[in-house]
């Protein structure tokens, strides 16, 4: 689906000022079931108005719960140049995870209320949440979040902006109560699922800069099925039209997989590829943590979390987010954008959809502010460069400026046995070579950046070796000899079958030389150990050790 540009303000910021406070947005606020239908005569309970604050509106339609209110000309004044964006949930009649956020709408100036879907307002999501799974009853029930948001003050004190709009902060939680309401004593009948808290945390210096900021999308769900622009892809295309160039462009986007059903997309790692004017220019999987770090907010029984504790790769193998962790706010760095029209593209080529089930939500705009947040980046592109018997080797690229690496290998499915998890450091050169691999093992290997900040990037991956065969079981009854081993120049070939190509590998499995001959000049080698790998005609391969002298 092609979009047009919705707009573009390049207004001054204010002048300079120092502030240091917390603006309190919302205290104790609570939600309600996205699943309550309000038919005729129905309304929600009197709290649900009472409990907020005063000039603040509640958008309760099917699947949403929001809660909005306007930001007053004090507060924005008191937001200064670094934006800390806190959030608490307590537990209320929701025991499931589900997906909560926060945006900053820009409502027409003087307004007292709007509608969702009023044409004339501009949303942009700025921090993306999952709940985890949480019984009232047992402790802790609340769960924290931070977002480190400081582009928005920008979008605060751009005169233009504010000369025309309002700036409103919406609070949005997707509970659904229909299951605590048999399964978490105290909720027979109830329809309030969380009760939240928001607050900003803010100081520094606002200086005079040039604001550019463009809306994309807000939650525009994604899929190969029925919310695609490519039929049968997972594919988004948003095109849109600058009337003047913009230096220093990000795009802040924000996605998240969901679909529960068996297969579904919530469980399996997708690499997912955004590019500009068909320029990739980002690639990440989602992901890549650890989740045990949030088993103690899960405190209702679940399938996720189980009763014992799971090791990193049985985490980072299928999840793509953690029940009671955000929903990274990534950058991606558009460089220079010149005045005419562009298209920004999110791309997962590979996923399924299993029954058709699943979506991906995907909220992003372009602004030429980053979001403060410092992050190692993780790496990208992870592959398998070459196999060849016991020995398997990978190389990835870099997102950032890191030179140190850490990879992680294991045997595929298989996390607890004792070696199951081998970890190897690596600097400088981004690739990896294991010579002492298991026969008839299938690994899976991921990689994650050390950054000099002594920080590290989540983990990439996995990618997955072939099953790991010794060459002489590949031949089966084909009849072959090499001579002379221990080689000094020449080496022959004899073989029954039909030789194809000779590739020569070094023990790190770097390829040397290949030939299509059944004599091989190794005459330029340095003395020491090689691989000769030998495919056939019918496809067919096989490979072995020669000694150079």
């Amino acid at each position: 689906m092609k979009k047009k540009l919705l707009f573009v303000f390049a207004g001054l910021a204010l002048t300079p000022f120092f502030k240091s406070q917390n603006v309190s947005v919302f205290n104790d606020v609570p939600f309600y079931s996205m699943y309550h239908y309000l038919g005729e005569g129905e309304s929600l309970p009197a709290e649900a108005y009472s409990q907020i604050p005063s000039g603040a509106i509640r958008l309760h339609a099917y699947e949403q719960d929001i809660i909005s209110r306007k930001l007053t000309e004090s507060e924005i004044a008191s937001i200064g140049s670094s934006v800390k964006m806190n959030i608490v949930l307590t537990a209320a009649c929701d025991n499931y995870d589900r997906l909560a956020g926060v945006n900053l709408v820009l409502v027409p100036k003087g307004a007292t209320t709007y509608t969702y879907n009023q044409s004339d307002i501009k949303r942009i999501e700025i921090g993306r949440f999952i709940t985890p799974f949480m019984n009232k009853n047992i402790s802790p029930t609340q769960v924290p979040y931070s977002f480190q948001v400081d582009n928005i003050s920008n979008i605060l004190h751009d005169t233009a902006l504010s000369a025309m709009y309002d700036f409103w902060i919406e609070f949005r939680a997707d509970g659904y109560s229909a299951a605590a309401n048999t399964q978490v004593a105290g909720c027979a009948n109830r329809t309030d699922v969380f009760r939240g808290n928001l607050e900003f945390v803010t100081s520094g210096v606002v200086t005079p800069s040039q604001n550019f900021f463009l809306p994309l999308s807000y939650r525009q769900n994604l899929n190969n099925y029925n919310a695609t622009d490519v039929p049968g892809q997972t594919t988004r295309l948003v095109t849109f039209m600058l009337e003047q160039p913009v230096p220093n462009a990000i795009l802040h986007l924000s996605t998240s997989n969901h679909g529960s059903n068996s297969g579904g997309e919530e469980y399996v790692k997708r690499v997912h590829n955004v590019y500009l004017d068909d320029q990739l220019v980002s690639q990440y999987m989602p992901g890549g943590k650890n989740c045990e770090d949030y088993r103690q907010y899960n405190t209702q029984g679940n399938g996720i979390y189980g009763t014992t504790a799971k090791t990193l790769r049985g985490w980072i193998s299928w999840n793509n987010w953690c029940p009671g962790d955000v929903i990274p706010n990534r950058e991606v760095g558009l460089g220079n954008l010149s005045a005419g029209t562009h298209t920004i593209k999110i791309d997962v080529p590979t996923a399924v959809f299993t029954g058709q089930q699943g979506y991906f939500p995907i909220s992003m705009y372009i602004q030429n502010q980053k979001n403060g947040d410092v992050i190692c980046p993780a790496p990208y592109d992870l592959k398998i460069a070459s196999q060849i018997d016991t020995t398997v080797s990978t190389e990835w690229k870099e997102a950032g400026t890191s030179n140190q690496w850490q990879t992680l290998w294991g045997r595929r499915n298989v996390f607890t046995t004792a070696g199951a998890e081998v970890y190897r450091d690596i600097e400088n050169d981004p690739k990896d070579t294991r010579t002492d691999l298991t026969v008839n093992w299938i690994y899976e290997t991921y990689v994650k950046s050390k950054c000099s900040n002594d920080q590290s990037s989540v983990w990439y991956g996995p990618v997955y070796s072939t099953q790991i065969k010794l060459g002489t079981e590949d031949i089966d009854t084909k009849k072959i000899s090499i001579y002379p081993n221990p080689v000094k120049d020449f080496i022959n070939i004899n073989s029954t079958a039909k030789v194809n190509k000779v590739s020569v590998y070094n023990v790190d499995g770097k390829i040397l030389l290949e030939d299509n001959s059944t004599k091989i000049n190794l005459s330029k080698l340095q003395s020491g150990i090689y691989l000769m790998k030998i495919d056939f005609a019918d496809g067919r391969s096989q490979t072995q050790k020669v000694i150079k002298q």
